[in-house]
């Protein structure tokens, strides 16, 4: 019963590492989404704005409406296809009339000759606007007059958090991740994702974690309890040589239990153990990875598959015999070892997958936002140790709301993916790169002084424009570069956002270029 506590002990603290792992790494990304989509907010209010204004001066124009107004008219207009959305006002004077506030509105005047005989106001709601912008990107949008939302099942909530960063924020009985967008004249736009959703996702991810370590614990377990018989003889023997006691074995099941190369020994010493064999050896892909006791010269030799389903043949157990041949009842415990060696085998690839997973961005394969930070606090903290030189790259692709707008999501997929391909083929094996947001990227430079960030970036930039190329996307692929080289006594943060500072001064400097904290220093002096 102790044994099964101590083994259980390591598979819940991992488990539970795991999910504080998996609960920061789904924030991160939710986090990251919430920022995507306040891009998108911008955009959308951008464009309607300019709809909105050409509806109005376009039935500003109208003859039709001039007449009316001339004879003191106040009339509401349907607006011509495709602009069904707005709503439009026109009546007698130069004063707009009463417009809802949570509203993107504007106003064109109505002119006889030189005269202003009226005006036309036209305007979006923006609760229908950001229920639009939520069925297509599945974060809830909100519109909120002086802090309290204004329509929806959240109507007359009232919803106080700092703006342009996520926050967690409760309402009601519900807690959300919130990113407040001030619009102005005290309107603003909140995205909403339920911590519930976030909790499900992290259940979801540690629920095949735990139940890995289980079944592998289970299947160890096993291989260990057919060994104990067969240890009383196992003593007796004076060329057995120093075989260890069954609680090391379980020890070594349990510290094991999530590395398949750790593993391996492991299934090979209770093999032994279990058929009375003088030796045994591992074969894996062609390679002996493990051996112990008498190898050479064996009279009789029991092969068997340790390979799955889909690659039977890749490893092989064998066990060694140098007097009498194997019973029966050895071949039938062998099979039976090797058979619980495969579950053990597989649950612990799973369990390292699925870990795997929780510092990994799903799409393109490079590190999450997580993983990046943690390797970025690291590195700071080497270098300002060692005074060893070091440098961020941030870039993000220009343009690429247009590509998701026009070629669809599956096109902009493949767009991020061929990025990251074209980031590992430049990167070092010291380097660091990650997705750290929607089409935003980061490589951290060990070694490398801002110079040479700066010819990595442009050499990245240029990789980029010529081998990022995706059926369906006419232009070419350019993104923007911020370079930034650590300081003694700088913090991360200080770190990240001079990098961005230097993305910014690249975006603003017509795109597809580098730029360092030295060139936007120099700018700064230069106005």
């Amino acid at each position: 019963m102790v044994l099964v506590v101590v083994a259980l002990v390591p598979l819940l603290a991992a488990t539970w590492t795991f999910g504080r792992t998996y609960r920061t790494s789904e924030i991160g990304q939710v986090d990251a989404r919430l920022t995507a989509t306040a891009g998108s907010v911008a955009a959308d209010l951008e464009t309607t704005a300019e709809r909105t204004s050409r509806v109005a001066v376009s039935l500003a124009r109208s003859p039709k409406l001039q007449r009316r107004l001339l004879r003191g008219e106040k009339t509401r207009l349907v607006p011509p296809p495709p602009n069904r959305d707005e709503h439009v006002d026109a009546g007698p004077g130069s004063l707009a009339g009463p417009v809802p506030r949570a509203s993107v509105s504007r106003t064109a005047l109505v002119r006889a000759g030189h005269r202003v005989i009226g005006h036309v106001t036209a305007w979006v709601s923006l609760p229908d606007l950001l229920s639009r912008l939520t069925a297509k990107t599945g974060v809830e949008a909100v519109a909120l007059v002086d802090g309290r939302v204004v329509a929806g099942r959240l109507r007359g909530s009232a919803l106080t958090a700092p703006a342009g960063t996520p926050h967690a924020v409760g309402l009601g009985s519900r807690r959300y991740r919130v990113l407040r967008q001030p619009l102005g004249r005290g309107v603003a736009a909140a995205l909403l994702v339920p911590y519930a959703k976030i909790e499900s996702t992290v259940f979801h991810r540690e629920l095949p974690t735990l139940a890995a370590g289980a079944v592998t614990l289970v299947a160890l377990g096993l291989l260990v309890a057919l060994t104990l018989p067969r240890l009383g003889s196992l003593r007796k023997r004076a060329d057995a040589g120093d075989w260890r006691r069954p609680v090391a074995l379980v020890g070594d099941v349990a510290v094991a239990a999530h590395d398949p190369d750790a593993l391996l020994p492991v299934i090979l010493e209770t093999a032994l153990v279990a058929t009375d064999a003088d030796g045994g050896a591992i074969v894996w892909e062609g390679d002996e990875i493990a051996s112990l006791g008498v190898t050479s010269q064996p009279r009789r030799t029991l092969a068997l598959p340790l390979g799955d389903e889909s690659r039977p043949t890749a490893g092989q157990l064998l066990l060694y015999r140098r007097r009498h041949d194997f019973s029966a009842r050895d071949k039938e415990m062998a099979e039976s070892l090797v058979a619980q060696g495969r579950i053990a085998l597989e649950n612990a690839r799973l369990h390292d997958l699925v870990r795997r997973q929780a510092q990994t961005d799903e799409l393109t394969d490079l590190a999450n936002r997580r993983r990046f930070m943690n390797g970025l606090e690291q590195e700071i903290a080497r270098s300002g140790r060692f005074g060893t030189p070091l440098s961020l790259v941030v870039f993000d692709l220009d343009h690429f709301k247009r590509v998701n707008d026009r070629c669809g999501h599956q096109v902009g997929d493949l767009v991020l993916r061929r990025t990251a391909d074209a980031v590992r083929m430049r990167i070092r094996g010291t380097d660091l790169a990650a997705r750290v947001g929607g089409e935003e990227f980061a490589v951290l430079l060990p070694g490398s002084d801002a110079s040479g960030a700066a010819t990595f970036a442009d050499n990245l930039r240029r990789d980029i424009q010529r081998e990022v190329v995706v059926e369906g996307v006419r232009r070419p692929t350019t993104a923007s570069f911020g370079v930034a080289q650590y300081q003694d006594g700088m913090s991360l943060e200080t770190l990240v956002g001079a990098a961005d500072r230097a993305l910014y001064q690249a975006k603003a400097a017509g795109r597809n270029k580098v730029r360092t904290v030295d060139d936007v220093d120099a700018g700064n002096t230069g106005g």
